[in-house]
């Protein structure tokens, strides 16, 4: 089988679900053209899972170590015109194997790294990111929040997002799947003695899973929530959002949700200050066991003008269009 297009994505552990889910997009749309797509892995397991309805072939790497990966994956090249790679850390390692192969298209977040592919598309909001040493005079690149990839479920959930001039009542924790930080147990338990409804989103690789349930067990306000497809409606239904400032920061600026974001990781906190200028969400910073201050930014958020004002900037920052203009741009550069 020859294939147009393949995705080197890896998924679980503590890999961000982001990255599936915005390469997930681009095959969506690829597919619409009459492209034949495949997802080379890491993890069959967890792929399926994250796939959920959608059928795609796949293949699956099965050794843990990278560089056996990448000889494997440079063996499936003989039948895929285009690669498309989205990994958190070895980006740079498969730009350099197989630029010379096919045309290479990399899908980054982090910049300062050697680029030696056709395209590199970084929709990070701080500046600071798009820099890369690039190693190839016909290298396009293409940065900032115009390029964010949206799913086609956060698009559509949007326009029932409606802020409420009452109170704050239902807010929503979500630190993403894996939590490698073990934020959702340190937070979770301020929330026992406040009156809000409170719901955490967690994955099944928590390391914490079975305590959080406990936990909410205890307490009728509190409930867990495993459920990656209906993330985005879970999101529409509450007041608040405290989360991790990755990739799902940016869905929550375009879905205009007030947020307050907690780093795992100096890059999210970056973000998370970088958005806060704009003027979207609230960077608390690095978790500092100092609950009383996340409760002091609550409160204020209680106001309802701090949050449509949160609303409007979130809306300004991403609008929506960056996975036509990606997807557009990969169809261009690898058809020339």
């Amino acid at each position: 089988m020859k294939y147009d297009y393949g995705f080197r994505i890896d998924v679980g552990q503590n890999v961000g679900s982001g990255h599936f889910f915005r390469c997930l997009s681009i095959a969506q749309e690829l597919k619409k053209l009459n492209k034949e797509v495949i997802f080379l892995i890491n993890d069959e397991i967890e792929f399926v899972r994250h796939l959920g309805d959608y059928e795609f072939p796949y293949l699956e790497f099965t050794s843990s170590d990278e560089s056996n990966r990448i000889s494997s994956c440079k063996e499936e090249l003989k039948n895929i015109k285009n690669l498309i790679i989205d990994l958190p850390f070895e980006n740079e390692a498969y730009s350099k194997n197989f630029h010379d192969i096919c045309n290479t298209f990399v899908i980054d977040d982090l910049g300062n790294k050697e680029i030696f592919s056709h395209g590199v598309f970084n929709s990070s909001i701080v500046t600071e990111f798009h820099t890369y040493d690039i190693k190839s005079k016909f290298t396009k690149t293409f940065t900032g929040p115009k390029y964010f990839i949206l799913r086609d479920e956060i698009k559509k959930e949007r326009e029932n997002v409606k802020l409420s001039r009452d109170s704050i009542k239902k807010i929503l924790l979500t630190f993403g799947g894996f939590d490698s930080a073990g934020l959702s147990m340190k937070i979770l338990p301020i929330f026992k003695e406040l009156d809000f409804d409170v719901t955490i989103v967690i994955g099944h690789s928590n390391q914490n899973g079975e305590k959080i349930e406990e936990l909410c067990n205890d307490n009728n306000c509190m409930k867990v929530n495993y459920s990656q497809k209906d993330f985005t409606k879970l999101l529409s239904s509450h007041d608040l959002v405290i989360s991790s400032s990755g990739l799902v920061s940016y869905e929550l600026a375009f879905l205009g949700l007030p947020s307050i974001f907690i780093a795992s990781e100096t890059w999210e906190n970056s973000t998370a200050s970088y958005l806060e200028k704009n003027g979207f969400g609230v960077n608390y910073g690095f978790w500092n066991n100092k609950p009383e201050l996340l409760k002091k930014e609550i409160f204020k958020l209680d106001d309802f003008k701090e949050r449509e004002l949160m609303y409007k900037s979130g809306r300004n920052i991403i609008d929506g269009m960056g996975l036509d203009r990606v997807t557009r741009k990969i169809i261009e550069l690898s058809e020339n």
